[in-house]
């Protein structure tokens, strides 16, 4: 028997026994399997808490929103939403929803269902985590059964992708849901084109809705996620045939698709690396510390290593490639200049001491500062790696803190790191997105409270002002002013380094299915499996 089969076999075992006596119960004739990096936490579903506290398919697989927004061109697809229309002022926007859709308990879904949704975002703010109504909405109502009006104080256009993504629930369920920031959801009820079946730390399991909206789709009857430790050993679930798909980050998707000929990615560009500086932590509040450390990581040199040349060092004014020419006024060249920076840290009163290590302003030596990655994710150790060997040359001393996705992302949102890579936690059509997010104040919070989105808890008037400029405006040339004013803005102030351009992870082997996305037929932007992006992958996937 060869190793392939031996852990073909070994993988059903393990299913079997994860999955319990459903797995005997259920015998679908083709699963498609998703391999994760990482462990997930306790059973929850609960579309509304943050992606680490409820299981992959809640968003990707239960629960559907209005429309996706590919991010990659802008494309909208139509879900439980068919069409929609802003109003001339852009102050009103009318969505028509989906007839003849049913929960999967078998209550009709309508427009009051979705009404509900976004009113009870309003009702617990705690969980209007992209700011819909602090950013001027005022009102949702259906009008019948099939029509949905969003009503705002002032115009917010932008405010369109975080609408079309909102996940949907039913109003004969959750009205009598008082705290659903605790509310596990353990036996979800959605409209989407699975039903949840099985739990384990090791193994999940959703079955096809057999009543679902979609004539003929999906074409596989099952999925099951499978958990890992690292992206290696994911990488080897995938190479081996255990898995079919996983959204997976590691260092050679080149050398990943040459080890067999069912091996395949499609990593398109739609986000940004970041080395986020914690600049309510000395001394990562000093400008100037911020901006020499800058100067002195070699982000080429961090890109090539961590991706072996197949994804680009970011711009330093943090858009990507396929916004520059819209967006970016000029050229922008790369900091990266050692010696600049050491004159900087000195002129700043950061000086050496006789080894060569930087002391504070007190004359005291600098502790050695932590990177914060996740655990196992191999990309990020990587480009950590590269940088702390950057900043010793500078007298900057370092250590790399892999953190399992919960202390990791708690980490990042809490304020208790030095110097953290992660990725831009905004990102879509425009480069609004990914600077609204970092650095709106509506999305930063104090040290030890949870900051949504602005994980450097850098704000900045200038950029407030800019941002609103942007979304209260339809007009491309005052839109572009206002992205100017924010890259000068951020690339004085320096809250973070742009490291490497961001693709989406998508990882496959098609040696059991056809349908994955690609270049050549983008119907998503590889998305990561617990996204409503990824339920196009789940729909479009079919058995050979």
């Amino acid at each position: 028997m060869n190793s392939t089969v031996k852990t073909i076999l070994s993988l059903s075992l393990i299913l079997t026994a994860a999955l319990g006596s459903a797995a005997h119960a259920q015998n679908p004739k083709s699963t498609f399997t998703i391999v994760r990096s990482t462990q997930w936490g306790a059973e929850n579903y609960n579309p509304f808490v943050p992606g680490d506290q409820h299981l992959l398919p809640t968003n990707s697989a239960i629960y559907e929103s209005l429309f996706f927004v590919n991010s990659i061109n802008g494309k909208v697809t139509p879900v439980l939403g068919t069409k929609y229309a802003w109003s001339k002022d852009n102050k009103t926007l009318t969505v028509t929803t989906r007839p003849n859709v049913k929960w999967t308990d078998g209550q009709a879904f309508s427009a009051n269902d979705a009404a509900f949704s976004f009113n009870y975002l309003k009702a617990n703010p705690a969980l209007d985590t992209n700011g819909l109504w602090k950013g001027g909405l005022s009102a949702v109502k259906a009008t019948n059964p099939t029509t949905l009006v969003f009503s705002f104080s002032a115009a917010n256009t932008p405010m369109f992708q975080f609408i079309a993504n909102t996940p949907i629930v039913p109003q004969h369920l959750w009205k009598d849901v008082k705290d659903p920031s605790t509310f596990a959801n353990t036996k979800p009820v959605g409209t989407g084109p699975f039903m949840a079946d099985s739990y384990s730390q090791q193994a999940l399991r959703v079955l096809k809705n057999p009543n679902y909206w979609m004539p003929n789709q999906p074409y596989v009857d099952a999925l099951v996620w499978v958990a890992t430790s690292t992206n290696d050993a994911a990488q080897l679930k995938l190479l081996s045939g255990e898995a079919d798909f996983g959204y997976v980050g590691i260092s050679d998707p080149k050398a990943y698709a040459a080890k067999s000929p069912n091996a395949s990615y499609w990593w398109p560009t739609n986000n940004i690396n970041f080395l986020y500086f914690n600049t309510v932590k000395a001394p990562f509040n000093d400008v100037a510390f911020r901006r020499a450390v800058a100067a002195a990581i070699d982000t080429r040199e961090v890109a090539q290593k961590a991706y072996a040349g197949a994804v680009p060092a970011a711009s330093p004014a943090a858009i990507f490639p396929g916004q520059q020419k819209q967006w970016l006024s000029g050229a922008v060249k790369p900091t990266f200049d050692v010696a600049a920076a050491d004159k900087v840290l000195t002129a700043a009163g950061y000086k050496k001491d006789s080894n060569g290590n930087r002391l504070g302003k007190d004359g005291k030596a600098l502790p050695s500062f932590k990177i914060l990655v996740g655990a196992g994710w191999t990309d990020f150790i990587t480009m950590a790696q590269v940088i702390g060997n950057n900043l010793k040359k500078v007298g900057i001393n370092t250590s790399i803190d892999q953190q399992a996705w919960g202390s990791y992302s708690g980490g990042l949102q809490t304020g208790s790191y030095d110097m953290g890579i992660s990725w831009g936690w905004g990102n879509g059509s425009t480069p609004f997105y990914t600077f609204n997010a970092a650095f709106n104040p509506d999305f930063s919070a104090p040290v030890g409270k949870t900051a949504p989105s602005n994980l450097s808890r850098y704000t900045n008037p200038a950029i407030t002002n800019a941002l609103k400029a942007f979304r209260t405006t339809s007009d491309q040339a005052a839109q572009q002013k206002a992205v100017s004013t924010i890259v000068s803005a951020v690339m004085k102030d320096q809250p973070w380094v742009p490291l490497t351009d961001r693709v989406n992870f998508g990882l496959f082997n098609t040696s059991k299915f056809t349908g994955f996305p690609s270049a050549e037929n983008p119907y998503n932007d590889s998305s990561p499996d617990d996204t409503n992006g990824a339920r196009l992958l789940y729909l479009n996937v079919k058995p050979k």
